[in-house]
């Protein structure tokens, strides 16, 4: 008998925008209003928590590159993916985000890579990692992600979009660095 397969929808992927001083929370009211000003989100998805469709600037204010970028900007009858943004935060600490394209952190002091971070970070509750490689010991905020993970405690997550196809243009950073006093910087997470 041959086994039936089940449909699994595979998340495209996000744009996660962030302070970055994984410390620093904000006011996700200021925020909202800020994204709403800028034109970069739109009116609220109803049923879901702090989303949004895209505003009116959202394709002014990041830059779609890539062989066959394919968005779908408004929520379908059908119910399919479709490109939006959600705020998410603040988080009570500093929370690391990553996903299947995440690969292991490199040392702030030696670059050396830390192949058991994973495990380490599972089992306990401080958020410091110590080099295989030359001992030193650093807050895991601090290592060096390259792009595929990284923490925080207040993000713009842009949905379902494939990584490293959509980056913040200087305006949209601008703008997030005049709300804060604080440079932000992006990751690119796949489930």
């Amino acid at each position: 008998m041959a086994k039936r397969r089940e449909s699994v929808r595979i998340h495209t992927g996000r744009l996660l925008l962030t302070p970055a001083n994984p410390l620093l929370a904000i006011d996700p009211a200021a925020l909202q209003t800020d994204l709403e000003t800028i034109g970069f989100i739109g009116e609220p998805l109803p049923g879901l928590d702090s989303a949004f469709v895209v505003g009116t600037h959202f394709l002014s204010l990041l830059t779609f590159a890539g062989c066959s970028v394919n968005l779908t900007l408004e929520p379908t009858p059908a119910g399919g993916p479709f490109t939006h943004v959600r705020l998410l935060g603040p988080l009570p600490r500093p929370s690391l985000f990553q996903g299947r394209n995440t690969r292991p952190p490199r040392c702030p002091t030696c670059r050396a890579l830390h192949q058991g971070w994973t495990h380490i970070l599972q089992r306990q509750e401080s958020q410091d990692l110590a080099c295989p490689a030359c001992g030193s010991r650093r807050s895991s905020w601090d290592w060096e992600w390259r792009d595929k993970a990284g923490y925080g405690r207040s993000f713009i997550s842009v949905e379902e979009v494939f990584p490293g196809e959509a980056e913040p243009t200087p305006s949209l950073l601008a703008a997030l660095t005049a709300l804060t006093a604080s440079p932000w910087r992006r990751l690119f997470i796949q489930d």
